[in-house]
């Protein structure tokens, strides 16, 4: 008798679901490349499977309008100024995956957006995830007093307290001189 073969995870072939995870979209999307013809795929029987290697090479076309040109400096025109606060902090020893549900969290709670800001990022700072850089940028006529800056801050610390190292962090606080 023949075992049943696992048909997604066969060897060098990855399920809809797993194409959808390694270019970070829905796996609607991923079922639009491949009825477009922009991603190669096999059916086997009910199932659709993939080429990992296509699949890892597959660029997705940016969403919306593609710049024509890069975006001008400019200096902020505002009565007031821009404000970036920038924030290095290491990740505690083996908490990267920790730290990436974690974050992934907060994006769908739409948690911690820190009132008053126009912009937030929270980068990796280096292949190995050893730490991560948060950058907040502020604009004066909406940013809050600093205690409420801090409050909010510490919020942000409590929630991911088990996997950076808010003891080691580096802060900086500066005003923006030109931007895009």
């Amino acid at each position: 008798m023949i075992e049943s073969i696992d048909i997604p995870s066969l060897q060098g072939y990855v399920s809809i679901k797993e194409a959808a995870d390694i270019l970070g979209v829905s796996d609607k999307r991923v079922y639009q490349y491949v009825r477009a013809g922009r991603i190669p795929a096999l059916r086997v029987g009910n199932i659709l499977i993939l080429p990992e290697d296509e699949v890892r090479q597959f660029k997705p076309s940016p969403s919306g309008r593609v710049r024509a040109k890069a975006p001008s400096w400019r200096a902020y025109r505002s009565r007031g100024a821009l404000f970036v606060t920038d924030i290095r902090v290491p990740v505690k020893v083996d908490q990267q995956t920790k730290l990436i549900e974690k974050l992934k969290a907060v994006q769908k709670r739409n948690s911690h957006t820190f009132p008053g800001t126009v912009a937030r990022y929270v980068v990796k700072g280096d292949e190995g995830l050893t730490f991560v850089q948060i950058v907040l940028v502020w604009k004066s006529t909406e940013m809050p007093v600093e205690a409420r800056r801090e409050q909010e801050l510490d919020l942000f610390k409590e929630e991911l307290a088990d996997v950076l190292d808010w003891q080691a962090a580096q802060y900086n606080f500066n005003e923006v001189l030109i931007h895009t």
